[in-house]
């Protein structure tokens, strides 16, 4: 009788199967994938994110992320950008080798280590977009106030740069009070203050709406303050953690409308110029005269508009009623950036910033800033007799 032959069996490695490698590709892949879906979609119906996001849903996570860091003097987002890494990455070696050890394939861990990025690409994707990131996808701001959308004249933007440059003045001079200012202006108030008084503008400007209304966290200092410059950076919100933040290191005449700016982004307003502009709304309605001096002073970009449309005698002749002081400021706040960016770093910081607000459907890039312009223009021929004080 012939001896029974040991049956042998195949050894099942866990996770095996074509199915089962396929669907840990198209999980990540669909979350992703998902998230582009549904920014298409959000780019499609503006009134609709309006309606039920930026004026909804969008304010009471915002708030909501406030009662969390609230709690931290320490920015919470500066923390996550030195922690991850650091930490990160010691974690993906360790994890790395541990795979080698048990005699996994270099190859199976590359692509494990692809998977995993997938799924961090995906999950950040996503969660940039609920938390913060449908607020671009909003009907401009100007169409949302009914400005008019007409087309400026030389003499209109002469009147309007006439007044703005008069209001930098006037209130430099209130501000100043008996102080004696060289070179350039120190602020009268304290940052706490300054927060506490911007914070009183927001809830009493009454183009704001739903977003006026208080309940969110403070603005707090970049602790890399000095690597913020580097690169050219006066403010960053961070989307995740609900903070808007400012590097302390510009110029006081800069600060005010820097913290307005970022406390603009963390009330919905995404676009670069629409958070401009309600900073300077809101600087112009504080209650202390240096305030309503920054946003003056930082509004004066307008001048870059009236310069094609008029001769350089009587350009020269507007620009020359800016006071000696806000003048030495302006002077100072340029001299800051040029003498303490990196230009190497700065230009590839612009560069990251213009690729990621065209990946957020903002065409101009960065050239959105700058278009706030055309927002205060848009303002004073719809509001000629506006006065916030």
């Amino acid at each position: 009788m012939e001896p029974k032959k040991p049956e042998i069996t195949r050894k099942v490695q866990p996770g095996g199967g074509r199915a089962s490698r396929l669907l840990k590709w198209l999980a990540p892949i669909a979350l992703f994938s998902t998230a582009l879906a549904l920014r298409y979609i959000a780019g499609l119906a503006p009134e609709a994110v309006e309606q039920y996001y930026s004026r909804a849903v969008y304010l009471h996570l915002g708030r909501a992320l406030s009662v969390i860091n609230r709690y931290f003097p320490f920015s919470l987002g500066e923390a996550l950008i030195i922690i991850l890494p650091i930490a990160g990455l010691p974690f993906t070696l360790r994890i790395a080798l541990g795979r080698l050890r048990r005699g996994e394939r270099q190859v199976e861990i590359f692509l494990g280590g692809v998977r995993a990025l997938l799924w961090l690409a995906g999950g950040g994707f996503m969660l940039f977009l609920l938390l913060w990131g449908f607020n671009y996808h909003r009907p401009p701001l100007g169409a949302g106030l009914s400005f008019t959308s007409r087309e400026p004249d030389a003499a209109e933007i002469e009147m309007i740069a006439r007044r703005l440059i008069g209001e930098a003045n006037s209130n430099y001079e209130r501000a100043r009070g008996d102080r004696d200012w060289a070179e350039r202006s120190l602020s009268p108030i304290d940052r706490r203050e300054t927060i506490r008084l911007l914070e009183s503008a927001f809830q009493h400007e009454p183009l704001l709406g739903e977003s006026a209304r208080g309940g969110f966290g403070p603005p707090k200092p970049v602790m890399l303050s000095r690597a913020m410059t580097l690169i050219g950076l006066s403010g960053l919100f961070s989307p995740f953690t609900g903070e808007p933040n400012y590097n302390a290191e510009q110029p006081d005449c800069d600060l005010p409308y820097t913290i307005a700016h970022e406390m603009a982004h963390q009330r919905g307003y995404a676009r670069e110029d629409e958070a401009n502009f309600i900073a300077f709304l809101v600087c112009r309605r504080a209650a202390h005269p240096y305030l309503r001096y920054s946003g003056y002073l930082r509004s004066l970009r307008v001048l870059a508009a009236l310069r094609p449309r008029t001769s350089a005698e009587r350009y020269g002749e507007i620009v020359s009623a800016l006071g000696a002081g806000p003048l030495a400021d302006a002077q100072a706040s340029a001299g800051f950036w040029q003498r303490g960016r990196s230009p190497r770093l700065s230009r590839m910081a612009e560069r990251t910033n213009d690729a990621y607000l065209q990946a957020n459907r903002v065409q101009s890039g960065i050239r959105n800033y700058g278009e706030v312009t055309a927002l205060i223009i848009a303002y004073y021929l719809t509001y000629p007799t506006d006065d916030a004080q």
